[in-house]
């Protein structure tokens, strides 16, 4: 079976069980959609794009960090999946939601069924990092650029592996093996390799940063979350969404790519010659 049906495969189970192996963390949640809607805001100000592509569905099928339902722009965006059970959940969800976008895809980042510079606006939030191989992400990078119109701008997130906490690859691997991780972790980018990979690819870098500034393992900082709502019974609600928003901060220091979960790099493409 080719690496993209087994990936189809694999999302789709983890779609049809997610059910019972998901977990809610409202306040981690409302923080994730703050942070991603003030860095859409800041690479691309308030102007509608005519035509957006979204890579990755799953928050918007089964978790409250989707950040769409912030953007008054959502109705240009077409979201794209591998797994069709994921899109078609996402469609229901947003739905209920209320937000409608543009339309639903599923197909590999790699060999995305549009037409050469259709978009004016691709945005990418962790969707690569959970790719096999340092090539197959620059290969659906090249890809989201090729659909990219001149002047479109791609905004792209990725595990940041100068984190501080980040888990060397082996204890990732041996994580997924022993069956404890809910689904696949690929691998990522360093800052440099980031950076190299746009330049090559004819993306002027506009703006870099690091998000989301807390540690790993990420269950560890849902189950502290847990743990202050259930033992404080909604009081100390405002003290975890305080310790979140301070932590954000780091975004402004020296230190935000030791501290930052994920690497964030906003790119144009530069007109052909």
């Amino acid at each position: 079976m080719s690496s993209d049906k087994l990936l189809a495969s694999h999302w789709n189970q983890v779609a049809a069980n997610w059910q019972t192996s998901g977990y809610s963390n409202p306040i981690l949640a409302a923080h994730k959609r703050s942070v991603y809607a003030q860095l859409m805001l800041e690479c691309c100000g308030q102007a509608a794009p005519a035509l957006a592509l979204k890579t990755d569905l799953f928050a918007e099928a089964f978790s409250e960090e989707e950040f769409l339902s912030s953007l008054t722009w959502s109705g240009s965006i077409v979201g794209i999946d591998i797994s069709n059970a994921i899109a078609a959940t996402a469609r229901e969800t947003c739905r209920a939601r209320g937000v409608y976008l543009k339309g639903y895809v599923t197909c590999d980042v790699s060999r995305l069924p549009f037409r050469n510079g259709c978009c004016d606006l691709v945005l990418s939030d962790s969707t690569l990092d959970h790719l096999p191989t340092r090539d197959d992400i620059l290969a659906a990078t090249a890809e989201l650029a090729r659909v990219l119109s001149p002047g479109g701008r791609l905004i792209l997130t990725l595990d940041n592996p100068g984190q501080i906490t980040y888990p060397p690859e082996w204890l990732v691997r041996l994580w997924m093996r022993l069956g404890l991780a809910p689904y696949y972790i690929g691998v990522t980018l360093s800052r440099r390799q980031l950076r190299a990979m746009f330049l090559e690819l004819g993306l002027r870098i506009e703006r870099e940063t690091a998000i989301l500034h807390y540690p790993h393992p990420d269950g560890l900082v849902r189950g502290m979350e847990t743990l202050m709502r259930r033992l404080g019974r909604g009081h100390l609600d405002r003290l975890v969404e305080h310790a979140f928003h301070l932590s954000e901060r780091l975004q402004n220091s020296h230190l935000r790519c030791l501290t930052g979960r994920y690497l964030a790099v906003s790119g144009v493409k530069e007109a052909a010659d």
